[in-house]
């Protein structure tokens, strides 16, 4: 089901039956001629809204923090006036009123998501009545997307308490129209590449030492297994990993920055668990962080990906944590499942292509002969 340019019509429907419609002033920002951002009319709330788009160069923070800059001085350029008609009645404006307490309309941003995407996605970011954030609602419209935010909203409801960097699930909404989760309101921007030190300790967390499982048992080898070609790379892979005994990792499935906030103290909040398993493979969380911001943000030739991944193989940090997962020794043909799972499974909306042939390149050169590192 293809979602509309003016999303905001799908999201607050008002049917007829129910009380008039209340119209409410709104600023849409557009990027590459599509929706991208729906701004409040409040100054501050408008700015804060920024904050719901990850800018990943450096170019799009610079972008984002001049809009910031616009929109707190009352000066939107770029935007246009949009009126969003809203029903009281209707039971997704109910349930966002609820998120503060309070009675009345509450002051909202809306980020559109990826447009290219089936599963497209839209973050409402709720403020209360002194115009602070404190929540973030996931909203899915079509069966792909409600079925998204149902698979996040499940793992998020069986995730042990207090599990490091994991959201706390705060509400849930239904309805035959759509489907959303509420979150508290997390601040802070994505990783900086010197934030990187975050992540052995991290990753090394979501290992359980005290659990041993057969690889194969996992939920996402089983995924690859059923779809992936029976000769190629997979059957080579397949020999060396199928009996493999490890520690499992708890697994978000797309660990990269732009699901990723840091606090200004520095703690870190990984968002986005619609691929998250409780009983993951050890490593593909790292995997999926040092390959996919090369390939959909730097724009890396395969070459360089491949020397990343090289470079995290022979890293002092990642053969601690493959020591703590029980993967040492088996880290590239690790490496080759991640990437044919995103190859035959996920099968991205972008950055197919390169994945591809990151494998292909890595499959050959791993075949010639060259030892693991030791």
């Amino acid at each position: 089901m293809p979602i509309p340019l003016n999303f905001w019509e799908e999201l607050f429907v008002a049917p007829e039956a129910q009380a008039p419609a209340v119209r409410i002033e709104m600023r849409l920002l557009k990027k590459g001629g599509r929706p991208f951002l729906l701004l409040p009319g409040q100054p501050r709330p408008a700015a804060a809204t920024m904050d719901l788009y990850p800018a990943q160069t450096s170019r799009g923070r610079m972008a984002r923090a001049l809009m910031r800059c616009l929109l707190r001085a009352s000066l939107p350029l770029g935007t246009q006036t949009i009126s969003l008609a809203i029903s009281p009645g209707d039971p997704f404006v109910k349930f966002l009123s609820s998120l503060t307490g309070e009675q009345g309309w509450p002051v909202l941003g809306i980020f559109a998501g990826n447009p290219a995407s089936d599963g497209q996605r839209f973050l409402l970011l709720v403020f209360d009545a002194r115009q602070r954030p404190i929540a973030v609602v996931k909203a899915g419209l079509s069966p792909r997307a409600k079925a998204l935010v149902e698979r996040e909203e499940r793992f998020l409801a069986t995730v042990p308490d207090k599990t490091v960097a994991v959201p706390r699930l705060r509400a849930r909404f239904e309805s035959s129209r759509l489907r959303a989760l509420a979150l508290d309101f997390v601040p802070g921007d994505s990783p900086r590449p010197r934030e990187d030190a975050a992540i052995p300790p991290l990753l090394a967390a979501w290992v359980d030492a005290t659990r041993t499982v057969v690889l194969s048992d996992t939920p996402d080898w089983m995924r690859l297994e059923e779809v992936a070609p029976a000769s190629g790379s997979f059957s080579v892979v397949s020999g060396q990993l199928r009996w493999r005994k490890i520690h499992p990792a708890m697994h978000q499935g797309d660990f990269a920055p732009w699901n990723i906030k840091v606090s200004p103290a520095g703690a870190w909040t990984v968002l986005d668990w619609e691929r998250g398993e409780l009983t993951g493979i050890p490593g593909w969380d790292w995997f999926h962080y040092v390959i996919q911001p090369g390939i959909l943000v730097g724009h890396l030739p395969i070459l360089a990906l491949v020397q990343r991944v090289e470079h995290l193989l022979s890293s002092a940090a990642f053969r601690q944590y493959a020591t703590r997962g029980g993967i040492l020794g088996c880290e590239r043909e690790l490496v080759l499942a991640y990437l044919l799972h995103v190859v035959e499974v996920i099968k991205p909306s972008e950055g197919l292509a390169p994945t591809r042939g990151l494998l292909e390149a890595l499959a050959a050169r791993w075949r010639m002969g060259s030892r693991p590192p030791a």
